[in-house]
C-alpha cells in the first residue's frame, strides 16, 4: 500500500512537471510582437522563422553579429531582402568552404618521393677518431673545439 501511494504521487509529480514545462518554456522566446527597426543587411548573420503554434504571431526572428534579436514581419519587403541576402552569404561562404576542401585535398594527397639532404655539417674528427665539442666560452677564445 505503501509503495503504490509512494509510486502514485511521484507519477503525478513528473506529469505535473512536464506539463508545466511545455507549455511555459517556449513562450520566453517567442516574438510577441514585429519590430519596426531596421538594421543594415550586412549586419544580420542568421535568421528563424516562428510560426504560429506556441507562438502568437508568425515572425522572421533575424540574429544580428552582436546577438540581438529582432522579430520581423516575415511579408515585408525589408525583411524579405535581409532573407535574401543572407541566403546568399551562407551560399558563397560554403562554395568558398567546399572549394579549399577541394584544393586541400588536391595538396596533401601529393607525397614527396625525393628526401632532400641534411643541411647540417658534419663533426670533424680528432687525431683518436673521437668527434670533437665545442667548449663553453668563459672569456678567451670563443668557439674553441676540444676533442674528447
Amino acid at each position: 500500500m505503501r509503495f503504490s501511494l509512494v509510486l502514485a504521487a511521484l507519477l503525478c509529480f513528473t506529469t505535473w512537471m512536464g506539463v508545466v514545462h511545455a507549455t511555459h518554456a517556449p513562450v520566453s522566446s517567442c516574438c510577441l510582437g514585429w519590430s519596426n527597426t531596421r538594421v543594415l543587411p550586412k549586419r544580420i548573420v542568421g535568421y528563424t522563422f516562428q510560426t504560429e503554434g506556441v507562438c502568437s504571431i508568425t515572425a522572421v526572428v533575424f540574429q544580428s553579429k552582436r546577438g540581438v534579436k529582432i522579430c520581423s514581419d516575415p511579408n515585408s519587403d525589408w525583411a524579405r531582402k535581409v532573407i535574401l541576402k543572407v541566403d546568399e552569404e551562407k551560399k558563397r561562404k560554403m562554395a568558398l568552404q567546399v572549394k579549399a576542401q577541394n584544393e586541400e585535398g588536391l595538396t596533401s594527397d601529393v607525397t614527396p618521393t625525393v628526401s632532400l639532404p641534411l643541411t647540417t655539417k658534419p663533426q670533424k674528427k680528432c687525431r683518436n677518431g673521437r668527434r670533437r665539442q665545442k667548449k663553453k666560452s668563459r672569456g678567451g677564445r670563443r668557439g674553441q673545439k676540444k676533442c674528447v
